[in-house]
């Protein structure tokens, strides 16, 4: 065999065969949800029927798979000045107080949980101290941790400065951005035709109460403190065939 006939082998491509059947059960949903001062952690979006499929009473369940979400404090322009919050910090509507010290401990993580019943999908947080008491336990709704790592994303307008000049919106030039690396998606019931609602609370203290998160701008003296958080995600949802 010449070089090549050996070059003609290596070179084998190999491609991906879909089944149309299959693509039509597989959807793509982008949320987005605008901040609005009284939220204080409570949000929710309409999930509309895409196709005559998601309406089906063959299609009872659905495997729902978190691609994307991205957590900001809310970035506008108003007569040419940048809305700046220059201090996010997570919050609860019964926290009071001025400054970053007045909510607590730093955030590491927080939950994200939907209404979306799932039985594939729980929590428990325990309590190492002793062994006999557990915060609490959530289960049958879809869950998702999310690190909170803020990332620089630039000002207002998305483009990174070394000066003042355009404005730079501090506190809105970052962003917490969360993309899985190898999730397959948990078995839930089929969500379109439904509201969902969903929030964001602590995983390691989940009590009766389970006191829902949001972002304040630290320096916001109102109790409840306003909500500035945007948030926008990516979902797929693949229908799954009754038996």
């Amino acid at each position: 065999m010449d070089r090549e006939d050996k070059n003609i082998n290596s070179a084998v491509r190999v491609s991906q065969v879909h089944n149309i059947d299959e693509e039509k059960l597989k959807f793509k949903v982008n949320v987005g949800v605008s901040n609005q001062a009284g939220n204080h952690g409570d949000y929710s979006f309409d999930l509309p029927p895409i196709t005559d499929l998601c309406n089906s009473n063959q299609y009872s369940q659905a495997i729902v798979k978190l691609d994307q979400i991205v957590i900001s404090p809310i970035s506008n322009i108003a007569a040419g000045v940048a809305a700046n919050n220059p201090n996010p910090v997570w919050s609860t509507r019964f926290q009071t107080g001025v400054g970053p010290g007045a909510t607590g401990s730093a955030v590491s993580n927080v939950l994200l949980t939907m209404s979306i019943p799932s039985r594939q999908s729980g929590l428990t947080s325990n309590n190492n101290d002793n062994a006999n008491i557990q915060f609490g336990q959530l289960y049958y709704k879809f869950q998702e941790l999310i690190p909170c790592f803020w990332e620089w994303r630039g000002n207002y307008q998305g483009i990174q400065t070394t000066n003042n000049n355009p404005p730079v919106a501090n506190g809105n030039s970052y962003a917490i951005r969360h993309k899985p690396n190898s999730d397959n998606g948990v078995l839930c019931a089929n969500p379109f035709g439904s509201k969902v609602n969903f929030s964001f609370i602590l995983g390691q203290d989940v009590g009766e109460d389970q006191l829902k998160l949001y972002l304040a701008d630290a320096n916001d003296a109102g109790v409840p403190r306003n909500d500035i958080t945007d948030i926008s995600m990516q979902l797929t949802i693949i229908l799954v065939p009754n038996k």
